[in-house]
């Protein structure tokens, strides 16, 4: 549908799916949008989901001239290592 230059049609049949409000969708919905060149409103899609799609909402507010926003939201979404366990699986091979 994009494609064929109906990227609203095809947004709203996105948003309107049973899942259309989940992280994976809604970049989906981004980069539809993002790609018919209205990134302000890809940023407003991606808001609500900033720890998933950090990467894609930073790329757009760097193309919209927001770069300190940008290293914001990936500085603050930056995944912590699991704690290492203290379980005796760690001590004796085979792992």
């Amino acid at each position: 549908m994009a494609a064929c230059g109906r990227v609203d049609e095809a947004v709203e049949q996105a948003r309107t799916h049973s899942e259309g409000d989940t992280w994976y969708a809604v970049s989906h919905v981004a980069r539809l949008l993002a790609g018919d060149g209205r990134l302000e409103e890809a940023v407003t899609a991606l808001s609500p989901h900033p720890t998933a799609n950090s990467h894609d909402l930073a790329e757009y507010l760097i193309d919209l001239g927001r770069v300190e926003q940008a290293v914001a939201v990936l500085h603050q979404h930056r995944p912590q290592p699991p704690a290492r366990s203290t379980g005796p699986w760690h001590e004796t091979p085979p792992f």
